[in-house]
């Protein structure tokens, strides 16, 4: 029964193997590959662009320190002097982290500007380099003057938005 059947079709399956539908073949494959690879080289190229523009480590860190050293003194006379920001920013999206500084020793546009930054920083580095993280939704804590130092709140869920 299976004999047949392969005779019938191993001439049909022999002629489709043919030179000239194996010509045809090759310039069709032949102007699809040119069409195909031109893309691919602009991609590459936007990839490596990317790369160059993206920023290290190093320069995040750096920056880092910076906001490190501008809210280093939480010393605040009353709670309304202590605010919360988001900083940076997680693969998944959201910030990385919050700092919690005081409005009476920092300059806040100056704090913000930085903040902001730093978030944009990461944000480049994560996308240049294909970073994962987990998914978790920070819960932005509160902020209030404990003994005339500004003091995290965990578990408030206060927005700062």
């Amino acid at each position: 029964m299976r004999y047949p059947l392969l005779a019938i079709l191993f001439p049909v399956l022999l002629t489709a193997c043919s030179d000239a539908a194996t010509n045809e073949q090759a310039e069709s494959t032949a102007t699809n590959n040119k069409l195909v690879e031109a893309p691919k080289a602009v991609e590459i190229k936007n990839s490596e662009e990317v790369t160059k523009a993206a920023p290290d480590k190093a320069t995040i860190s750096s920056a880092h320190e910076q906001l490190k050293q501008l809210i280093d003194d939480p010393s605040c006379d009353n709670s309304t002097q202590c605010k919360v920001l988001p900083v940076g920013s997680r693969a998944c999206g959201g910030p990385s982290s919050f700092i919690v500084y005081s409005t009476k020793t920092a300059d806040t546009a100056e704090v913000e500007k930085l903040a902001k930054d730093i978030t944009a920083l990461e944000k480049q580095f994560n996308a240049a380099n294909d970073m994962m993280s987990i998914c978790q939704h920070l819960t932005a804590p509160g902020a209030q003057c404990s003994e005339n130092t500004c003091v995290r709140i965990e578990g408030s869920a206060a927005s700062v938005y």
